[in-house]
This record gives structure tokens, sequence and C-alpha cells, in this order.
């Protein structure tokens, strides 16, 4: 196998000579500065109407999901918690036990024939109490209205708001969550 060029054969010699090569540099390709960069990657493009529909699918299934399951399971609030809540002023004892001083608290007595796990109270939506011993029954609860405070540890103080609401819930036999709520 020889590597030299054969002269006989019709092929034009594909590598230019070095005279060739430097007039080929110095004279630019016009049609080679226009060209913009080129792509390797395959282009996909969603068009107007595509980007649409695929917004408006985004956004619906949640609102449509969302719907289904409330009219499905209906709200938690039609699950009736059976307890009666009262609000009171009563003498409770002090921290060394000797006296005891008149304030504002909330009653929660069960007057279901079952145990109710899970108690938690709420003052107007903001204000929280959770109780991990079930509440029994017949059992009443009394709360100091100075023990309920916001998830960012803000204590009610009574007489400086106004009580609007109380919710009370709970776990009732069924696994489902009982709801009371009292608007004043």
């Amino acid at each position: 196998m020889n590597a030299s060029p054969d002269p006989s054969s019709s092929e034009p010699n594909e590598m230019p000579t070095s005279a060739e090569k430097t007039t080929t540099d110095s004279t630019p390709d016009s049609d080679a500065l226009f060209d913009g960069p080129r792509s390797i990657a395959p282009v996909t493009q969603l068009s107007t109407r595509g980007l649409f529909l695929s917004l408006a699918a985004v956004c619906l299934f949640p609102l449509i999901t969302l719907s289904a399951y409330a009219v499905i399971f209906g709200k938690a609030s039609e699950h009736k918690l059976p307890v009666s809540v009262i609000i009171d002023r009563r003498p409770l004892p002090t921290q060394d036990g000797t006296k005891r001083l008149l304030e504002d608290v909330i009653v929660i007595e069960n007057e279901a024939d079952f145990d109710i796990p899970n108690v938690t109270v709420n003052l107007n939506g903001q204000y929280f109490l959770y109780q991990d011993k079930p509440l029994a029954v017949g059992e009443e609860l009394v709360v100091r209205q100075a023990a309920f405070a916001t998830k960012s540890n803000q204590r009610w103080v009574p007489g400086r708001y106004r009580l609007d609401e109380i919710t009370v819930t709970g776990k009732l036999p069924s696994g489902a969550r009982g709801v009371t709520e009292i608007q004043y």
C-alpha cells in the first residue's frame, strides 16, 4: 500500500497546498459571516394555544380535585362534637395553692357517652389550646382564657380582645373529626 497520491486517478486532490490555504484563509466567505450559532439539540416549541391549555390544566386540576373531595366527604363541621361550651368566671387556685383567684375561664363538658381524645380548642381562630388527655364521659374541662396562645406564643389577654368564636374539635369513635363552633 502506497500512501502517495496516484496521478492517474480521476479524483481531485482534497488537501489544499500551503499556497492555496493562505489565500482562502485571508479572504473570508461572505456567507460564513452572517451564519448564526448552530444548535445541535432538537428544538421543541410550545404554541400559544398549548401554553394556555397546559396552564389551565395545572390550575384547574387541584381546584376540581379539592371541590370533588369537599362534595364527597363534606365539611368537617358536619360531624358535630357532643360538647357544651360556657364562658364563665370561676375561682381557680394560685400556683402556691393557698388562695383562689377569680379568673375568666372556658368550660367544656363532654355530653357524649364516649371519651373524646385529641381535644383542641381555639379562640377566634387564632389562639389555641391542645389537651393530650382524652375528655372522659361527663367530664368538665375548665381552662383559663390566659392559657391560650397563638402559634408564635402570644398569649390571649381576657378583656383586651373581643371573644367572637370558640371552636372545639376532637376525634369521634368513627375516626372522623368532630367540630363544635360557637359564635358570639
